[in-house]
């Protein structure tokens, strides 16, 4: 059984959509569209470093939680 929590991660280029952008890559989690990124180096370092994915979520968060000035 594997214990590691990056093998549940892919990176895949994004589906060109008629309007959607072109360059741009899917971070799959078990599978899953999880994260678009349009640097692939971002993309790769997001599904194997689990501290920058935390540091994303934590900045994201910070973000979303702002009151309104």
């Amino acid at each position: 059984m594997h214990t590691d929590p990056n093998e549940a991660y892919e990176v895949i280029p994004m589906p060109e959509e008629p309007h959607g952008p072109k360059g741009w890559w899917t971070v799959l989690c078990n599978g899953i569209p999880h994260r678009h990124f349009s640097d692939r180096e971002k993309a790769d370092r997001y599904a194997t470093d689990p501290g920058y994915r935390a540091e994303d979520r934590a900045s994201r968060v910070k973000h979303h939680d702002r009151k309104p000035v």
